[in-house]
């Protein structure tokens, strides 16, 4: 690992993944080269589109993302 000027965050969702069409999401972080924090999970919503799956994602992932800030 190797540090940067600060951590970047990308959040992102595969659409209707799972046999009860539940989409899934995954979280990534990094402070420069490498990985700082990685999560990948089911959603808890069945969602009627892509864009409402990245969106339910974003939704899942901000307690983290504030969190993270705030330490």
């Amino acid at each position: 690992m190797e540090a940067s000027d600060g951590p970047k965050w990308w959040v992102d969702s595969s659409y209707a993944v799972h046999p009860d069409m539940r989409s899934h999401s995954g979280i990534y972080v990094t402070l420069g080269i490498g990985m700082a924090y990685t999560t990948s999970s089911k959603q808890q919503l069945n969602t009627e589109s892509s864009t409402e799956a990245e969106l339910v994602a974003i939704d899942d992932s901000m307690g983290q993302i504030l969190w993270t800030r705030h330490f």
